[in-house]
């Protein structure tokens, strides 16, 4: 009895090459479909936030404390006169974690720290850094740079740059009176009550994202708008910080936000360390909501300078007017945000946080904080990789308490 053809052993061969086949085209048509979806999601995120900071995204990676490194700025130099600080009577910080004292320098380890700075009286009394971080290791402050910017506000104020903290945004910023912006003032801007179109999330086709990476950054802030509705509420967001850095540069032209950070404060602070202002681009603009690195001991230069009242060695830096106006509280109970319910946070000034204890903080992404608390006279730093997973802000109040005791 004979085979039939579809039967013999070479039909079944001729059948598994069939399925191989349809397996493979599938598989293409598979491949070619998600190829194509890719290039149609990155063309939108490229139109999103632009082509620029797109590549910036995928080849650099999201922001760290050393992106001074990897993007354009400008540089800083230590002071001419350069003054090194005084040294106290050393203390060793003990902090409560989790119910179990602990020294400091063991938290700092365990929690992602690069350096940690305590002064008392206008002495350092406690210095740490991590392992291949230094004294002179400069790190970027992320949002901690939004209260620098803050003192250059004031100095431009002082100095006849800027009318007043009532000069409207479009007084020097025309442009923006298009989006809304011609009823909104400086001082509106830096208690960030603007009601601006920025919302500050990790959306990698927002607002956020765009700024942190654009090569145009001016262009993305005259396209902010004022939305229709009110503020009612302390809302944050860094692209307020962005508008006050582009009358900065308006103002100072031709000289730039960083010379001026180094005329203004830095030279009379006797900063000992260089440092570095990120900017969009070669010769750009600074971002001055959260691209200034400075060394742990430079920054707490300005912790020191606002509990001298603005002066340095009886020389005056900044009005003490102008610091007292900048920590008056921003906002009542009704307008600060449930958020904030049990966090020491509890008010809001000229880019500065306000502490229920009556201390003064600027603040950064990734656990960077310059602690100031007058009434025991004590500045303090952190400088970290990222917050550690613990809660700085309450470590910072009890080490202040325990030294300042």
């Amino acid at each position: 009895m004979g085979l039939s053809p579809s039967s013999t052993p070479l039909a079944g061969v001729d059948l598994w090459v069939r399925c191989l086949m349809r397996w493979r085209r599938r598989v293409v048509v598979g491949l070619v479909v998600l190829v194509g979806l890719f290039v149609v999601l990155m063309a939108a995120w490229a139109v999103a936030i632009g082509p620029e900071a797109v590549w910036r995204v995928v080849t650099k990676g999201t922001t760290t404390v050393w992106d001074h490194l990897e993007y354009p700025g400008r540089d800083t130099a230590p002071s001419p006169s350069a003054q090194p600080w005084e040294r106290g009577t050393p203390v060793e910080p003990v902090v409560t974690l989790d119910g179990v004292a602990l020294p400091i320098e063991r938290v700092l380890e365990e929690h992602d720290g690069l350096a940690f700075v305590v002064i008392h009286d206008g002495r350092v009394v406690y210095e740490w850094y991590a392992e291949g971080h230094g004294p002179g290791t400069p790190a970027m402050l992320f949002s901690a740079s939004k209260s620098i910017t803050s003192l250059l506000v004031g100095a431009a104020i002082e100095d006849g740059l800027i009318g007043s903290v009532d000069d409207r945004i479009t007084d020097h910023i025309p442009e923006l009176g298009a989006g809304g912006w011609d009823t909104v003032t400086i001082a509106d801007t830096l208690r960030m009550d603007t009601s601006s179109s920025y919302v500050e999330d990790d959306n990698p086709f927002g607002v956020h994202v765009e700024f942190n990476y654009t090569a145009d950054l001016e262009a993305d802030i005259l396209g902010l708008t004022i939305r229709d509705l009110p503020q009612s509420s302390f809302v944050y967001k860094s692209g307020d910080n962005a508008v006050l850095g582009l009358i900065l540069d308006r103002v100072l032209d031709p000289e730039s936000i960083t010379g001026y950070l180094q005329r203004r404060f830095l030279d009379p602070l006797g900063v000992e360390h260089s440092g570095r202002w990120s900017t969009d681009a070669e010769d750009g603009l600074e971002r001055t909501w959260c691209c200034l690195a400075l060394t742990a001991l430079d920054l707490a230069r300005f912790g020191q300078l606002m509990l001298d009242d603005g002066r340095v060695g009886g020389e005056a830096v900044i009005s003490p007017d102008w610091l007292a106006g900048s920590l008056e509280p921003a906002y009542g109970s009704a307008a600060w945000p449930p958020d904030y319910d049990g966090s020491p946070l509890s008010n809001y000034g000229y880019q500065w946080w306000l502490v229920d204890d009556g201390s003064v903080l600027a603040l950064g992404k990734d656990g960077q904080y310059l602690f100031i608390d007058p009434a025991r006279d004590i500045v303090i730093v952190r400088t970290g990789t990222s917050q550690g997973g613990i809660g700085w802000l309450d470590l910072l109040i009890e080490i202040a308490a325990e030294v300042g005791s």
